[in-house]
């Protein structure tokens, strides 16, 4: 068993507590009450190591209120982190381009420590939007981009996995 500090950062209103609460929960509201400051959560998994085997992860989830890529005012919720979730807003293309803004700060201030991306809201769209930015992040930051919903779901514990098992392949 192991522990491991892991942060959810990106803009307001993207579905950062959704994605935690649906993880941790399995529950989803439809009411918005933005984050202020930081929530924090423990979850323990079963995750599964990228060159074979398992563990159970005990994930302590820093849900990060949104918006803010100041070193000076995140980087006191970031320190110590294994890892961290950047979300952005599938529906929303400025809460995607700032998904790099996050993964840079997140990286300036924990390098080598693992990412992976959500493009959150999937549910919301009509149609399958066209693969650019899933390949712009993977190409940039060589993570994982996983298109989910926190409403209805789809995605969610595979993401939190995927990233659990990327900071047990480093030993972060």
């Amino acid at each position: 068993m192991v522990s491991k500090k892991i942060c959810v950062i990106g803009q307001f209103a993207v579905g950062k507590t959704s994605l935690v609460r649906r993880y941790v929960l399995d529950e989803f509201s439809h009411d918005y009450q933005a984050t202020l400051g930081v929530n924090i959560y423990k979850y323990s998994d079963t995750v599964e190591y990228p060159a074979g085997g398992e563990t159970t992860l005990n994930q302590i989830i820093w849900d990060i209120e949104g918006g803010d890529t100041n070193p000076e005012k995140t980087g006191t919720y970031i320190q110590g982190a294994a890892g961290a979730l950047i979300v952005g807003d599938i529906t929303r293309p400025e809460s995607i381009a700032a998904m790099s803004d996050h993964a840079r700060l997140f990286q300036s201030l924990r390098p080598g420590r693992p990412i992976a991306f959500a493009l959150n809201k999937i549910d919301l769209l009509d149609e399958p939007p066209a693969m650019d930015a899933d390949e712009r992040l993977t190409k940039e930051f060589g993570a994982d981009v996983v298109r989910t919903s926190a409403a209805i779901g789809t995605a969610v514990p595979e993401l939190f996995r995927r990233l659990g098992g990327r900071i047990l392949e480093i030993g972060a």
